[in-house]
């Protein structure tokens, strides 16, 4: 196992609906680690496992495959778009095994392994390995009903060198509500690797008094795109003008934020 590969992993769980053969017993399919992350070098290798549960009751037939992936700017992942995507690993990663069946109470191991080719430019890339339930079919059992199939994936991020985040704060809005407050905080990205958020939003009254602060959670926002975040303060605030200021840490020594006013009536 090549440890220059650190590993870390986002997850996700898609239900797509489809005719298929009815479900008798509880499937119930989980992966681990839930985050991955490699860090290479342009022509290194490394291979890594994924271990998939079978927590259910039913003896499941799993398909795997790598594919592509995005995030919306609302923070939706969607792994459902054509191949060859900006900042896709897809095609460096070969899986194994890519078709199997998990027993309940099983674990299986699956073996990925990540070659980044010569020459790959510095930045940030990412893929999905999908695991879907594949309904079988019994001779003699009625078609056409319409039952669940079930799509997990671990989400992969492949960093390649040393490249520096990059990005800066659109915009910080306030809705305010009865029982608090809620901020839009919008991020862009203008940088060729992901960043994660670190960071809070602190609101000051027209004296420059801290009243209260609410931590950012911790979220991606991907090359080249942008992101919001919703963020949200659930406690009254007293009648006044406020200040609000939020401070990002992408991970470079300079903090990015945005400030807004909002007034309580």
């Amino acid at each position: 196992m090549n440890r220059k590969l650190q590993i870390s992993l986002a997850f996700f769980l898609l239900l797509i609906f489809s005719p298929t053969r009815p479900c008798r017993a509880d499937v119930s399919i989980s992966v681990s680690p839930i985050r991955v992350e490699h860090f290479g070098k342009s022509g290194e290798k490394g291979t890594e496992m994924i271990s998939v549960i079978n927590g259910g009751s039913a003896p499941t037939r799993l398909k795997v495959s790598v594919e592509d992936w995005i995030l919306t700017k609302e923070g939706t992942t969607s792994i459902e778009i054509p191949a060859g995507a900006l900042y896709s690993c897809a095609p460096w990663i070969r899986v194994n095994p890519i078709d199997f069946r998990i027993s309940p109470g099983q674990t299986r191991e699956v073996r990925y392994t990540i070659t980044i080719p010569e020459g790959t430019p510095e930045g940030g890339y990412r893929a999905a390995i999908v695991f879907e339930t594949v309904p079988e079919v019994v001779p003699g059992e009625k078609m056409g009903r319409v039952f669940v199939r079930g799509r997990i994936a671990t989400i992969l991020y492949a960093v390649v060198g040393k490249p520096v985040p990059q990005g800066h704060a659109n915009s910080l809005k306030v809705e305010f509500k009865k029982d608090g407050v809620d901020f839009t905080l919008a991020l862009q990205n203008t940088g060729k690797v992901h960043y994660r958020t670190k960071g809070s939003i602190t609101a000051s009254d027209s004296n420059g008094q801290k009243v209260f602060e609410v931590e950012i959670p911790d979220v991606p926002v991907l090359p080249q795109s942008e992101r919001e975040i919703n963020i949200r303060y659930d406690k009254p605030i007293p009648k006044g003008k406020y200040t609000a200021l939020a401070a990002v840490d992408i991970g470079v020594p300079e903090l990015i934020g945005a400030e807004a006013t909002f007034t309580v009536e």
